[in-house]
């Protein structure tokens, strides 16, 4: 009897210990050569920001942090690194496994990007030590100013057509 007493006081008492995890976030993906990914961050003053990147292939996976929101991938049509990242980036990392270790020094969302360039698919986990937001770069590319005019002139001018030709027809 007195057994059963401890075990449950023994239980009840690991329910009072708070569980904690020191890391935030994870997240785990495949990617192919030349492909990326985004995330993004709000970070205030001083707040440190932890970024460990590991790889179970043999890809090399490079790893930036942004303090502007990026508007390009940087990667060439070719599937390498484009030289403007180096200039556009606050920290970045080319290792193996890349690492960042990154304190703010102003309050601002910061963005983060992955690339594989070589090796792959390979699958990626990343950790960080705060909760990361992913963040999709717009694929499909604006509408050139030209292409619409011409679409516009050969759609009415198609209309017209068909306009005189069905007058024709009922007269």
């Amino acid at each position: 009897m007195s057994y059963k007493k401890i075990s449950l006081s023994i239980i009840m008492l690991f329910l009072l210990i708070p569980m904690t995890n020191t890391i935030a976030f994870i997240h785990i993906d495949n990617v192919k050569d030349g492909n990326y990914v985004f995330f993004l961050i709000d970070l205030e003053v001083d707040e440190n920001l932890e970024l460990n990147l590991t790889h179970t292939g043999s890809g090399n996976f490079t790893l930036f942090l942004f303090n502007t929101r990026p508007e390009l991938s940087y990667v060439n049509d070719d599937k390498t690194l484009n030289e403007n990242i180096f200039t556009k980036v606050v920290n970045y990392s080319l290792d193996d496994n890349p690492y960042i270790n990154f304190t703010a020094t102003e309050l601002r969302i910061y963005y983060i990007e992955i690339i594989l360039i070589s090796g792959g698919p390979d699958t990626f986990t990343l950790t960080a030590n705060k909760d990361l937001t992913r963040y999709y770069l717009p694929i499909i590319p604006g509408f050139q100013l030209e292409m619409v005019i011409f679409s516009l002139i050969v759609a009415l001018g198609l209309i017209v057509i068909f306009y005189k030709k069905n007058v024709k027809i009922i007269s």
